[in-house]
Order: structure tokens, then C-alpha cells, then sequence
């Protein structure tokens, strides 16, 4: 029984190294297959409803946090595990998620901040009307 319990610490360690040096590829135009790049991130622009939506919560909010807090979503929040369908999931839990995953993630304050901004308010601009 204590080897199982060894055998699944080491493969939780395992995987958290394997997730750290994921989502990287390989040049393949280059000989050197040390040779590693990120994946470019892909244009946003977030709609006029989401901007006037993040707008009023968050005063001065620009078009480009919101396509940084795209961006952060992207390429940050995919190195472990999928993308949610950011409509999925409502206001409380995104803000447990993000407040847990930041850290993880290594955000900064700023990051954190338009990755939130993004969030919400594309949360809140994609929502399907409830029915009755």
C-alpha cells in the first residue's frame, strides 16, 4: 500500500514537471531540436458589447486589455488543461478559478487583472437569455 501511495506522488510530480514544459514546439525549419518557440498567440478584438460591458464596470477599460486578457486566456491558461467555453461557467465561479490558477498560471497583477476583465465581461456579452 505505501508503494502505491509513493508511485502516485511521483506521477502528480511527474505530471506538474511535464505541464511546466508543455505547449512549446519545436522549430522544424531549424536543425537544432533544442530549438524551441511559443505558439503565437491569436488576434482578438472584443465586440462593442463587451467593451461598453467592461467599460462600466471598470471605468477607462480599453479594447486592447480586453485583447491582452484574450491573449493570457490563450496562451496561459491552455498549458494545463483546456479552454472552458468561458459562458459555461458563472461570475462566482470564474473569479474562484482565476483568484486560484493565477498563481499557478504566474500572472502578475496586471495580467490577472485584464484576464478578468476579459472574462467577465466576455461572460457577460455571450450569455444566453435564461428561459422560463
Amino acid at each position: 500500500m505505501r508503494s502505491i501511495k509513493y508511485f502516485g506522488a511521483a506521477f502528480v510530480l511527474l505530471a506538474l514537471a511535464y505541464c511546466k514544459s508543455t505547449k512549446t514546439n519545436t522549430s522544424s525549419a531549424s536543425n537544432n531540436t533544442a530549438e524551441e518557440t511559443k505558439m503565437p498567440a491569436v488576434s482578438f478584438t472584443p465586440s462593442e458589447k463587451q467593451l461598453q460591458i467592461a467599460q462600466t464596470r471598470w471605468p477607462n477599460t480599453t479594447a486592447d486589455e480586453l485583447s491582452q486578457g484574450y491573449s493570457i486566456y490563450t496562451t496561459n491558461c491552455n498549458k494545463c488543461h483546456v479552454l472552458y467555453n468561458i459562458t459555461e461557467f458563472g461570475e462566482k465561479k470564474w473569479i474562484h478559478e482565476i483568484s486560484d490558477m493565477a498563481p499557478k498560471a504566474e500572472l502578475n497583477k496586471e495580467q490577472t487583472a485584464k484576464l478578468t476583465k476579459h472574462i467577465l465581461s466576455f461572460r457577460e456579452a455571450n450569455a444566453k437569455p435564461k428561459t422560463n
